[in-house]
């Protein structure tokens, strides 16, 4: 069985907390409130209806 890396992250607008999966172990993860040109990403909306992304660096 494969585990999953996963970080937790917080809502850039209300804090409330979501569970992302990484592409990889030790990857940082940077939260913004706007979409970026280029970079490997996942978009998280909260129960509130914000949607943010979450870039792996």
């Amino acid at each position: 069985m494969q585990d999953v890396a996963t970080s937790a992250v917080s809502c850039p607008y209300c804090s409330e907390s979501a569970t992302v999966s990484l592409p990889g172990s030790g990857t940082d993860v940077k939260v913004r409130r706007s979409i970026a040109a280029f970079g490997e990403h996942t978009t998280v909306t909260c129960s509130e209806g914000h949607t943010y992304w979450v870039y792996f660096c």
